[in-house]
């Protein structure tokens, strides 16, 4: 019964993008499939159901980097339950924004992605993925921007041109944790597309031993229950 009635909810949030949910599940001009969507689009399906979800998040810290973890929990009308979580970094010194704006702002995404990976939402068109590059590349665009200002201080203080491309490896250099995060949100949309159940496999492989193994197990047994695939 359980998986009867996740895989129904499931499926039928997969589907709901924007274009086709009902006019009073659109949100305002310009927003798609954000946060408040999801849970707008699967509301009436919860209660269809009679199944219930809780969505929450906590704070953490991996070396250097603080974290935001979410945790999605759908709960059927029999008490079965099923479980997600979704990462997003925080950028405590984000130009422009406060620190309640900036915790607020990986809240809501990765709230969204543990909700995305619960119910294998396509999220190729998303107004949170959008907005979350747009805010990346921003920040490149200013870094680059200093860059010039900062060599011709380097150049003043007569540094070694040696010590100035160290610095800037330094810089260059991708943090491992978040890049792993963002190869976890990839490889959920992976699953959620692929027709093969072989590259299941090639995605367990992938996380095997990371701290997201049991997540994308979760992700590859859901993605084979929707398709009838072997267990």
């Amino acid at each position: 019964m359980f998986l009867g009635s996740f895989s129904i909810v499931s499926k039928r949030t997969a589907s709901c993008s924007c274009d086709s949910l009902p006019t009073a599940y659109l949100p305002k001009a310009g927003i798609r499939d954000s946060l408040e969507d999801i849970l707008e689009g699967v509301k009436p399906l919860l209660q269809k159901y009679g199944a219930t979800l809780v969505v929450s998040d906590e704070v953490q810290e991996i070396g250097s980097v603080v974290v935001i973890t979410a945790k999605a929990v759908f709960t059927d009308a029999h008490g079965e339950q099923t479980m997600t979580t979704a990462h997003a970094g925080v950028e405590i010194n984000k130009k422009g924004m406060d620190v309640a704006q900036t915790f607020g702002s990986s809240s809501s995404y990765a709230r969204k992605y543990a909700l995305n990976g619960l119910f294998l939402i396509d999220d190729t068109q998303d107004a949170d993925t959008d907005a979350y590059h747009q805010q990346t590349n921003a920040q490149t665009r200013n870094n680059q921007q200093n860059a010039p200002v900062q060599n011709q201080q380097h150049n003043q203080n007569q540094q070694p041109a040696q010590q100035q491309r160290q610095q800037q490896n330094q810089n260059a250099q991708p943090n491992a944790a978040q890049q792993l995060t963002n190869d976890f949100q990839q490889a959920l949309n992976a699953i959620h597309h692929t027709d093969k159940e072989a590259d299941l496999g090639e995605i367990y492989k992938r996380f095997k031993g990371t701290r997201y193994e049991a997540q994308i197990v979760q992700a590859c047994k859901a993605k084979k229950d929707m398709e009838g695939w072997s267990a």
